[in-house]
């Protein structure tokens, strides 16, 4: 009885340990994986000071992540700027919860940012308290259907 009920340990021991390794890392989406795609801008804010907006600056800007690492900037549909940008986890001190920080190349300014649904906040690490919120923008699909040739 204490064999089989060992071997019943056992198994079950390996089941779930399959199981487990089973699952791999990266059917898990990364907090990188997270920033890529395209982002609207909502609003800036400045320690609730003011709030700039696409309303009040009458100007459309969308910034877009890629998975190679390049960052672009557009405002009004125009393309603005571009940089190579890597992702690092950054721990503030003992105790202090993890934040990602984006490190672009060739700018002054690195940026925190976090990733909640479809929102994006970013954060200047410059020292200004500046809060940037973005909303993922959905991929546009146009479909061109066929149509029935007449009969003749």
């Amino acid at each position: 009885m204490k064999c089989s009920a060992r071997g019943l340990f056992v198994t079950g021991l390996l089941s779930a340990g399959a199981l487990l390794t089973s699952c791999s890392k990266d059917a898990m989406p990364t907090m990188e994986e997270g920033l890529v795609g395209r982002w609207e801008w909502e609003q800036t804010s400045a320690r609730d000071q003011y709030k700039l907006t696409p309303g009040n600056t009458g100007h459309k800007v969308v910034v877009e992540f890629d998975r190679r690492g390049r960052a672009r900037f557009y405002q009004d549909d125009k393309l603005v700027s571009a940089a190579a940008f890597t992702v690092r986890r950054d721990r503030a001190g003992l105790g202090q919860p993890l934040r990602h920080l984006i490190i672009y190349r060739g700018y002054q300014n690195n940026q925190y940012y976090s990733v909640s649904g479809n929102r994006l906040h970013l954060q200047d690490a410059n020292g200004k308290l500046l809060q940037h919120n973005y909303t993922r923008m959905v991929a546009e699909v146009s479909v061109n259907l066929a149509t029935p040739k007449t009969l003749q």
